[in-house]
C-alpha cells in the first residue's frame, strides 16, 4: 500500500478520469492496428535491406557490421513488441482479464506483458539514437568533442527512463507531483538529440558537397552528395515527426498518445532500413540508368524511393574533366578526400559501380 496520501477527488474530476478511461478503450485499441500497419512496411523495407545486403557483399568493414547487427537486433525486438501488442489485445479486449474494462488491464504495469512493452520501446529508442551518434561519430572523421552533447542528452533519458520503469514497479514509493517533471522530460530529451545529430550529419556532409565542387569533383555517374542529405533528413524527419505528436498529445494529457508510442519501435526500425535502400537505389540508378527517369526492368525496388528528379531529361553523353579522389580512410573513415589529380576522361568510359560521392558509412 502506498505511503503517500492521496487527496479525494470530487465528482466532476471522478467523470474527467472515467472519459479519459473510456477514451484510452478506443485509442489503445486504435494503436495496436497502427503499430501493425508500420511493423508491416517495415518488415518489407528490412527483408529488402537485407537482399541487399546479400546481393552486395558490403559488410566488409566494421562500420557495416555495426549497422547489420543493431538494424537486426531492432527488428527482432520490434517484433516481440507487435507480438507483445496482440497478446494484450487478446487478454484485454476478449478475455477481460481486469474488470470492468479492457483499459484497466493495460494500466497495471506490474504485470511482465505491460512493462515489457516499456523496456522494449525504451531499448529499441536507445539502439537507434546509438547508431544516429554513431554515424556522426564516424562522419565527423571520429570527433569526440562533436558527439558529446548527443551522448549526454542520451545518458539523460536513459536515467530518466529508469526512474519511469521503478515508478512503474513502485508506484507507493513515488510522489507523482515530484515525479511529474521527470515523466516529462524523456520524449523532449530524445527529440533534441536526433534532430542535433541529424543536423550535424547533414550538415557536415553538405558542407563536403561544396568542398566537392569547389575542387571540380564532379562524377556524373555518382550520386550528389545533396541527395545523401535528402535521404537522411527525410527519413530521420519519420521519427521526429512521430516524437512530435507523442510530445503535443502528453503535454495536452490526451490518451492518444498510445498511438504513436506504439508506432514507434518500427517506425525507428524504417527510418535505418530506408536510407539503406534508397541510397542503393539512388546509387543504382544513378550508375546504370543516369537521366532515363527510371530503374532497370529486373529492379526490386519502386523508383519513388531513389527521390530523383523526375524531368525525364537525359544527360548528354560528351567528353568531360573530372577529379579523381584518392580514399585513404580506415573502416570507417568518412569524407576524406586527401589526393586530388586531373584527368580527362570520357564519361562512358566511367566505372559504373562509382559510387565516391557516398561516405563509407552511407554504404550498404
Amino acid at each position: 500500500m502506498s505511503d503517500i496520501a492521496t487527496p479525494p477527488m470530487d465528482e466532476a474530476a471522478m467523470a474527467a478520469l472515467q472519459k479519459y478511461f473510456d477514451d484510452s478503450q478506443l485509442y489503445y485499441a486504435i494503436a495496436f492496428w497502427v503499430e501493425a500497419v508500420f511493423y508491416g512496411l517495415y518488415a518489407s523495407l528490412f527483408f529488402a535491406t537485407c537482399r541487399i545486403m546479400l546481393q552486395k557483399r558490403a559488410v566488409d568493414n566494421f562500420a557495416s557490421k555495426v549497422f547489420l547487427i543493431c538494424g537486426t537486433l531492432i527488428f527482432l525486438l520490434a517484433s516481440i513488441h507487435n507480438f507483445t501488442s496482440l497478446y494484450r489485445l487478446t487478454r484485454g479486449y476478449v478475455d477481460v482479464v481486469t474488470p470492468p474494462g479492457p483499459v484497466y488491464y493495460y494500466f497495471e504495469f506490474t504485470r511482465w506483458d505491460n512493462f515489457s512493452h516499456l523496456v522494449i520501446l525504451a531499448i529499441v529508442t536507445w539502439i537507434g539514437d546509438g547508431l544516429v551518434i554513431y554515424r556522426c561519430f564516424l562522419i565527423w572523421k571520429k570527433n569526440y568533442w562533436i558527439v558529446i552533447i548527443p551522448v549526454l542528452l542520451m545518458l539523460t533519458s536513459m536515467a530518466t527512463t529508469f526512474v519511469n520503469w521503478d515508478y512503474f514497479q513502485n508506484p507507493g514509493k513515488y510522489d507523482m507531483v515530484k515525479l511529474q517533471p521527470v515523466f516529462n522530460m524523456v520524449f523532449p530529451l530524445n527529440l533534441a538529440q536526433n534532430v542535433l545529430t541529424t543536423g550535424l550529419i547533414a550538415y557536415k556532409i553538405f558542407m563536403q558537397h561544396r568542398q566537392t565542387r569547389a575542387s571540380g569533383l564532379q562524377l556524373s555517374a555518382a550520386v550528389n552528395l545533396v541527395m545523401v542529405v535528402r535521404i537522411i533528413v527525410e527519413s530521420a524527419a519519420i521519427y521526429t515527426f512521430t516524437l512530435v505528436i507523442i510530445i503535443i498529445l502528453f503535454f495536452l494529457n490526451h490518451p492518444a498518445a498510445v498511438i504513436p508510442q506504439h508506432s514507434l519501435p518500427p517506425a525507428i526500425g524504417v527510418i535505418f532500413a530506408l536510407i539503406a535502400v534508397r541510397t542503393h537505389v539512388s546509387r543504382t540508378e544513378s550508375s546504370n540508368v543516369r537521366g532515363t527517369g527510371g530503374l532497370p526492368s529486373n529492379s526490386f525496388y519502386p523508383s519513388w524511393m531513389a527521390g530523383h528528379d523526375e524531368s525525364g531529361r537525359r544527360q548528354l553523353n560528351v567528353p568531360i574533366t573530372v577529379t579523381t579522389v584518392t580514399d585513404q580512410h580506415d573502416d570507417a573513415m568518412a569524407l576524406t578526400p586527401v589526393k586530388l589529380r586531373s584527368n580527362s576522361i570520357s564519361s562512358q568510359r566511367m566505372d559504373p559501380r562509382s559510387d565516391r560521392s557516398f561516405p563509407p558509412e552511407m554504404k550498404v
